[in-house]
């Protein structure tokens, strides 16, 4: 009796793998029949599994797109910042080269941040005068823009005739510094000269070069 219990519980597990066996042949056949080169118009068609495959391969891949623009944006790439009034010490000295009629004043912007930052272009700038604001009219020069590392200066000339009209002339009170793109600016005390010739001329009196335009001391 055991023997042909035996017997009996060999032969179902037989035949259970059998019908396991059957199933996957009928699970192959199915896909066969539903795979490109089964289609009676001969054109391949994807599976739907495999669209579906697709759609959820390049979703991340957007995502990824869209993460690295907002971190472009924002400087979280690399990008380099432009130099803030904030992160400037600005500073103002005498720059004339001996007897030279056009007088010069060197302006040092540094970069006191902890951080490198991009600076390029013109300085906004007014001379505060006892018959007021005087703008500076930009020279016809370019600027390649330079990167400023935590403790580097760069340099911009303002440029004047000088009062040799042995009058008063045009007191000069103080300087107004806008670094380029900036909003904010600082009142410097006015290096230069103290006053600068009374002249009905069209012609500008202050001009002013892009960055890096001058060195320190001229």
């Amino acid at each position: 009796m055991r023997m042909n219990r035996l017997a009996v519980t060999a032969v179902a597990v037989v035949a259970g793998l059998s019908l396991s066996a059957c199933g996957g042949d009928d699970a192959t056949d199915t896909a066969a029949s539903s795979s490109p080169s089964a289609t009676s118009a001969g054109t391949p068609t994807p599976s739907p599994s495999a669209e579906e495959n697709g759609s959820a391969g390049t979703a991340p891949e957007e995502g990824a797109a869209d993460q690295g623009s907002a971190g472009q944006e924002s400087g979280g790439t690399g990008k380099i910042e432009r130099c803030h009034t904030d992160d400037l010490t600005i500073k103002a000295s005498d720059a004339t080269i001996g007897d030279d009629p056009t007088k010069a004043v060197a302006v040092e912007l540094r970069n006191t941040s902890d951080r490198s930052c991009s600076i390029k272009g013109f300085a906004g700038v007014n001379l505060l005068s006892s018959e007021g604001a005087i703008p500076a009219t930009r020279r016809d020069q370019t600027d390649d823009g330079t990167t400023l590392k935590a403790g580097e200066p760069t340099f911009f000339g303002i440029f004047y005739k000088g009062n040799d009209s042995g009058g008063s002339g045009v007191k000069i009170k103080g300087l107004v510094v806008t670094p380029p793109d900036e909003k904010k600016s600082v009142t410097l005390k006015w290096p230069g000269e103290p006053s600068l010739p009374v002249t009905d001329s069209p012609e500008t009196t202050v001009e002013i070069g892009p960055m890096g335009s001058i060195g320190q001391g001229g």
